[in-house]
């Protein structure tokens, strides 16, 4: 990671991310988070990666895509990357896409990159 410019470590990262929380939740919630990571969604913070994983696999996350509109990044002492996502948020194929804001502080270990902090908020108006 420390090879990279921030801004394509954001790239990647959020290319990565999206794709697989398309794909498999649960492998997603795994490769993504550990036990010490948290997870702001909207006004409700939790911790573990099972929690984190409830909070992913609930009904109404089921089918949301994701589309990204803007990453950046800046490195942080100790080895992180604050990562910045913007972009749009679909529930359902029937429901108009919202605004969404996302933030990471992203860390490496021997699985790979994962988020020791996430904060999901929706933007409304």
């Amino acid at each position: 990671m420390d090879s990279l410019a921030p801004e394509e470590i954001a790239a990647q990262f959020a290319a990565k991310y999206y794709a697989d929380f398309q794909s498999d939740r649960q492998a997603f919630v795994q490769y993504f988070y550990r036990e010490h990571s948290t997870l702001t969604f909207e006004s409700n913070t939790i911790q573990g990666v099972n929690a984190i994983g409830q909070k992913w696999t609930e009904d109404f996350l089921k089918s949301a895509k994701h589309q990204i509109t803007t990453t950046n990044a800046q490195r942080v002492p100790g080895g992180f990357v604050i990562v910045l996502v913007t972009g749009l948020i679909q529930l359902t194929e029937g429901d108009a896409p919202m605004n969404f804001t996302q933030s990471f502080l992203i860390s490496m270990d021997e699985k790979g990159v994962f988020c020791n902090n996430d904060l999901f908020k929706l933007v409304y108006g």
